[in-house]
């Protein structure tokens, strides 16, 4: 069970679908991270591919910056996926969703869902696409 979404590409704040999360009324939203690698893909997005805890605390390497979404109640979270999966390509197998640790600004341990790229993709990202070490998105742009 999933305690909200996290998000780390154009969802967040100041990205071009921030309003497309939005409109999914969310309660609000405060930074958080996620163990994993990102990338900037030749098409302009970002994609994370979920990794083992890196040990130490975040911000660092192995740490995806974003933000954790919350809304009310599962009901609301449910149809705030049901409305951005078709955006994040899920039913074409471009992202998958699933459930991940996330740790809050604060230090509290959550789960989300997160849209992410399945780790068997990791060989073709590494050739095709540019990692971005700092794990922000948000400041590589």
């Amino acid at each position: 069970m999933a305690d909200g979404l996290f998000v780390y590409g154009s969802l967040r704040e100041g990205g071009s679908n921030h309003a497309w999360l939005m409109r999914t009324h969310p309660e609000g939203h405060t930074r958080a991270w996620v163990a994993g690698r990102l990338f900037h893909l030749p098409a302009g997005y970002p994609a994370l591919v979920p990794g083992p805890d890196p040990g130490e605390p975040p911000p660092g390497p192995g740490w995806v910056r974003g933000d954790f979404v919350g809304y009310e109640d599962e009901g609301d979270l449910d149809s705030a996926l049901a409305d951005l999966d078709p955006l994040e390509g899920v039913e074409e197998d471009l992202f998958t969703r699933e459930i991940r640790p996330v740790i809050l600004e604060g230090g509290h341990h959550y789960r989300a869902w997160i849209y992410v790229f399945h780790v068997e993709r990791l060989p073709r990202l590494e050739r095709e696409a540019m990692e971005l070490p700092s794990g922000d998105w948000a400041s590589y742009l």
